[in-house]
């Protein structure tokens, strides 16, 4: 991998951290007004869904891609199949 697409694959992660600590934040807070306001619906899980999407979303753009590559499973089962061979 060169050097420009690792910086905007850690700048990817590092956004998609800060959109997950925000998320997490915010959602909490969120849940405490509706805990204050009316314990009797939690509202706060329609926008912890909706946004919640969004995250898994992110999430995929910034670790999805490398997770999910064929390459890397190529290369996960040649080792494998390496090791097989020097056993």
């Amino acid at each position: 991998m060169e050097d420009q697409e690792l910086r905007r694959l850690a700048r990817e992660r590092v956004e998609f951290k800060r959109h997950l600590l925000i998320y997490i934040v915010v959602i909490c807070l969120l849940a405490l007004i509706n805990l204050l306001t009316s314990r009797d619906f939690p509202w706060f899980l329609f926008p912890a869904g909706g946004w919640g999407i969004g995250i898994v979303f992110h999430f995929l753009s910034a670790y999805g891609h490398r997770a999910m590559s064929v390459e890397k499973e190529y290369q996960k089962l040649k080792k494998r199949e390496e090791e097989k061979k020097s056993t």
